[in-house]
């Protein structure tokens, strides 16, 4: 068993960090803890460190075990540019919850990961190497898309598993629900490694596929732009615009979408949304961008998504299953022989995350019995 060492010195950081990853207020965390807001703004400001009953009243209210604020354990730090889809204009507060909450799944991943020697992938072969913003050509992104199926095997025809495929990537991927901090997805770079959250509350695995492509491409377009050029007037609408090129082409090859698009009627597009796990809105974009359907018949494609209330819902969206993240999961069942213990140990090291929050993390039910499996790719 490894335990991360303690310091014995409090990380006044580290309830800073904890208190805004839960989205609670110091007047919040008082009420919760009987201690008075002015104490709570002192011990986050450094000024002051509380006893070890303060320590365990903050601990118990924010979900972990007083150790974390007292262990060596490094929270992870930012080392490149962090990208987010939002369901709409949010406070920053918001979406900077979100961000927390991605450094704190990248603690315990870490861990597992260290634990288990567990690689992140080099993705600088697919990258482009620009650090100043220009708009990117059509058949520049097309081309990037094209790389990456080529190194995969995946041809011109639907792509089994999203999911997989960025994590085949060296991405370390993550579900959860982001509905109350309104962000769609995250992709973030922490120690040096890519994070990408995606939020799944109410949403279909075609539009999670989706999330996926279009993150991907900002790793691979937009990765090494400065964060302040990227949110400036106008700069952003070209990334995400880029973005979402290179989602749809990589999910629906040209070719290969051609092949298929034997009517434009909405009939058909619904049967060709099974096939390619897309949604209806983006085969319609993607056969609008590519030629395939004319203007004209996009307007009223568009029209009767409009009419029918299928903005949000679709038909078929649960027909197609959610492709959830295995990576870890894998990794665990195929090298550890006691899943219980091991992940104990994780806990132990990291300073007590719930054990619900890390088996959700991993994908693991708490209760399954610890059945190891070989490690396979579909």
């Amino acid at each position: 068993m490894s335990i991360t060492a303690i310091s014995g010195r409090f990380d006044y950081q580290k309830l800073s960090f904890l208190r805004n990853m839960r989205g609670c207020t110091q007047d919040e965390v008082a009420n919760g803890t009987f201690i008075p807001p002015q104490t709570i703004s002192k011990f986050e400001r450094g000024t002051q460190n509380p006893n070890l009953e303060q320590m365990i009243h903050l601990a118990n209210f924010l979900n972990v075990d007083h150790t974390f604020f007292l262990n060596n354990l490094a929270l992870p730090q930012n080392t490149g540019t962090t990208f987010y889809r939002k369901l709409q204009r949010i406070p920053k507060k918001k979406y900077e919850q979100a961000e927390l909450y991605t450094k704190w799944l990248a603690v315990f991943e870490k861990l597992i990961s260290e634990k288990l020697n567990l690689k992140y992938g080099d993705l600088t072969k697919y990258q482009n190497k620009d650090t100043e913003i220009k708009i990117l050509s059509d058949e520049y992104i097309e081309s990037k898309t094209k790389q990456i199926r080529q190194n995969f095997d995946l041809g011109i025809g639907p792509i089994s598993n999203m999911t997989l495929l960025v994590e085949r990537l060296g991405i370390r991927v993550f579900f959860a629900d982001l509905s109350a901090e309104n962000v769609d997805a995250l992709t973030d770079q922490l120690d040096g490694h890519y994070y990408i959250i995606v939020n799944i509350k109410n949403r279909s695995s075609s539009r999670i596929r989706l999330d996926l492509a279009h993150e991907l491409g900002h790793i691979i377009l937009h990765a090494q732009y400065f964060e302040k050029a990227i949110n400036k007037p106008g700069y952003r609408k070209l990334v995400e615009a880029e973005a979402n090129h290179f989602a749809g082409a990589l999910l629906m090859p040209a070719e290969g979408l051609a092949m298929d698009m034997a009517g434009t009627n909405m009939d058909y597009i619904i049967s060709l949304k099974k096939h390619w796990k897309a949604s209806i809105q983006a085969i319609i974009y993607r056969g609008n961008q590519i030629g395939l359907i004319s203007d004209r018949q996009t307007l009223f494609l568009r029209q009767t998504i409009a009419r029918k209330g299928w903005r949000l819902r679709e038909p078929l969206d649960d027909d197609i299953k959610i492709e959830r993240p295995t990576f870890l999961e894998s990794a665990i069942n195929f090298k550890v022989s006691n899943i219980d213990s091991f992940l104990s140990d994780v806990i132990l090291s990291g300073g007590g995350v719930c054990n619900k929050e890390i088996y959700s993390m991993i994908n693991l039910d708490q209760k399954k019995e610890n059945v190891r499996t070989n490690l396979k790719l579909i």
